[in-house]
């Protein structure tokens, strides 16, 4: 659950960032200015899950030592890790683009 909340703020804060961009632009009357807004923080959501989803399966069998010393909950979050990175991946994009935080 620590990891899961560390890594939801990066697109917590990329999802308030577009949705209030998104608002005004089309508020100024600029829908071409709101449609690449959007596909930015999709590219950036998708670069920085990217980096932190690499980085936790480069890191999964030491990454359950922040947790535990005990080798068996160690293999078993070192086994997890590959399955979280991709969920966090998806959220990731998912959650940039919701519109709310």
């Amino acid at each position: 659950l620590n990891t899961g909340a560390l890594m939801f703020m990066v697109p917590s804060g990329l999802c308030a960032a577009i949705s209030t961009r998104v608002s005004n632009e089309l508020g100024a009357g600029r829908p071409q200015a709101a449609r690449l807004a959007t596909r930015v923080v999709v590219c950036m959501a998708m670069l920085t899950g990217s980096v932190i989803s690499i980085t936790m399966i480069f890191l999964r069998k030491s990454w359950g030592y922040m947790y535990s010393n005990e080798e068996e909950v160690v293999t078993y979050i070192a086994r997890m890790i590959p399955v979280l990175a991709i969920s966090f991946f998806v959220d990731g994009i998912h959650t940039s683009l919701s519109g709310t935080s």
